[in-house]
């Protein structure tokens, strides 16, 4: 938890009127989707928090740089994150009916201060792409250090891993023609 982030109700609450503006840059750790990586963990935060009854609605702006692979030629790609947020925080008790809240749209106000890292960390993680592209023109891996399709003899395309198991194999199979040949009688004793 980071405690840029948490803000107390009480101090929101006593001035109901006024709409708390928050900007600042944040670090989260674990920000990051397969092999896509928020660099350094760092979020630009234009934040605004405003008192509605029982309720705290956030809204504006995150900002954030990531880095991970191209999904074809597995080069280093990278982007640009520019999101607006818009959430709501209600209160984690009854209402005046008894009725929990439903949590499924809004985040839920527990204890005495307003903790935004959820509302962040959420936002930033689903908009990170999940096999980022570094260009629609991408042909995929060099094929210098990724060789891909048929070995120049037409064959199936060679694996080295497997290239002192096939010397094996050639030299086994010249042994058996060996063995199926009939045996020559050396010469004179015919």
């Amino acid at each position: 938890m980071t405690r840029d982030l948490l803000f107390s109700l009480d101090a929101l609450r006593r001035r109901r009127d006024v709409i708390r503006e928050v900007d600042l840059e944040v670090n989260l750790d674990d920000l990051a989707v397969g092999s896509v990586d928020v660099i350094d963990g760092r979020v630009d935060l234009s934040l605004a928090m405003e008192i509605r009854g029982s309720e705290v609605a956030v809204t504006g702006r995150l900002r954030a740089d990531w880095i991970g692979e191209c999904r074809r030629c597995l080069e280093s790609v990278s982007g640009h994150l520019d999101l607006e947020v818009g959430e709501v925080y209600v209160p984690d008790r009854p209402d005046s009916e008894g009725n929990l809240p439903d949590t499924g749209d809004v985040y839920l106000l527990t204890g005495e201060s307003l903790d935004l890292e959820p509302v962040v960390r959420d936002a930033v993680l689903l908009a990170l792409p999940l096999s980022p592209l570094c260009g629609d023109e991408c042909e995929g891996p060099d094929t210098e250090r990724f060789p891909t399709g048929m070995s120049s003899d037409g064959g199936r395309p060679m694996d080295p891993r497997w290239a002192v198991l096939d010397i094996l194999r050639e030299g086994a199979a010249g042994d058996d023609e060996d063995a199926r040949e009939p045996p020559v009688a050396p010469e004179g004793t015919q």
